[in-house]
């Protein structure tokens, strides 16, 4: 999943400007997620010294697996296999969609109801299915957003609105799904010699996101923040619509590198779920694009503590699993995001559509 997040705006970015005005350059919005010339070198230094050491770990964690048993492995998959992972990957890009579309309506109800759906979901698959692999997916995705959206009279800020709303949808199903799966169990989270106590942690994670709903439900003013800066609160059907897609979304990725994992491993899926989003998390936070490297360190070095050691016996067949999810769930959405780019697929015709006042 994920990972993985704009043109500019006047306002603040959550505050969801009238559709068709495009506001001008800069702001502060725009500011804080482009970053300056020195800051994007110090962060590429930041990025390469993390993928480096992700990749001295990872070739740890695979020092003993031989490419024969690599190959024995993949030879062990069928068509079930491939077809669960499939569908799963399938009903993640269409969660996404529908946030996608709740996105557009907080943004702009008027908005929301000139972009057919078809656009939105297709607009969807391709932001995220490139973003996910790229980094920096809040501008990736505004960008993409902005030109597929552009001829139905949707602004600049409408779309940072809306980027910044999945953005923050995905990291709230994030929270949700690792507090509820810290909280199913008492066991600690082991890596290496160190352990870390799930429940507190899980409870703190269901803190923000229980916060967050009661902020949505109960909250008296009809924003938070000042000036630019000002966040507008979601309403309670929109703030539960949010986790809940969110949390669907991220165990049907889970899902997609679960079909793959070997039976042997005897793993059942809440602990899988723990392990998968912990590793994870720390691969979103690496900004290493896609947390190539990152993610399977980490999550090879969890599956160990998980499954008393199994995993290292197993280490063949889990990398063989590891890179099915990541063909399946990355590459061939990416491949197919490019040619629907490329082909106009989802856009509507540049005189098509286009509210008065749009770009």
């Amino acid at each position: 999943m994920h990972v993985a997040h704009l043109a500019a705006s006047r306002r603040s970015s959550f505050r969801g400007p009238r559709a068709g005005l495009a506001p001008p350059p800069g702001g502060p919005f725009c500011d804080a997620v482009t970053p300056s010339p020195r800051r994007q070198r110090l962060l590429l230094v930041a990025q390469l010294a993390l993928f480096a050491v992700a990749l001295v770990a990872l070739r740890r964690e695979l020092a003993l697996v031989h490419p024969a048993q690599l190959r024995h492995a993949f030879a062990e998959y069928g068509w079930g296999h491939l077809g669960v992972a499939l569908a799963c990957t399938a009903g993640s890009f269409l969660v996404l969609g529908a946030i996608e579309i709740l996105g557009l309506r907080y943004a702009d109800t008027s908005a929301a109801r000139r972009v057919p759906a078809r656009t939105a979901v297709v607009t969807s698959f391709v932001a995220h299915a490139i973003s996910q692999s790229t980094g920096w997916s809040l501008l990736t995705g505004a960008a993409l957003r902005l030109r597929a959206y552009a001829t139905y009279g949707v602004g600049a800020a409408s779309v940072a609105v809306t980027s910044a709303f999945v953005s923050a949808t995905v990291w709230l199903g994030l929270l949700a799904a690792g507090a509820a799966a810290l909280l199913a169990s008492g066991e600690p989270v082991r890596v290496g010699a160190y352990e870390l106590a799930a429940r507190p942690i899980g409870a703190a994670l269901a803190v923000v996101v229980a916060a967050y709903i009661a902020w949505a439900v109960l909250g008296r003013r009809p924003a938070i923040g000042l000036g630019r800066w000002a966040v507008r609160r979601p309403s309670g059907a929109t703030a539960g619509g949010q986790v809940a897609l969110s949390v669907l979304d991220w165990l049907l990725t889970g899902s997609v590198l679960y079909a793959f994992l070997p039976p042997a491993l005897a793993l059942r899926y809440a602990p899988f779920l723990r392990v998968y989003l912990v590793a994870l998390t720390l691969a979103v936070i690496s900004h290493v694009p896609g947390g190539v490297g990152v993610f399977e360190a980490a999550l090879l070095g969890l599956l160990r503590g998980a499954t008393g050691g199994r995993a290292a016996s197993l280490a063949a067949a889990v990398a063989a699993s590891l890179v099915m999810y990541r063909v399946v769930y990355y590459l061939l959405p990416l491949a197919a995001a490019l040619l629907a780019s490329a082909a106009g697929v989802g856009r509507a015709p540049a005189a098509a559509g286009a509210a008065p006042g749009g770009r």
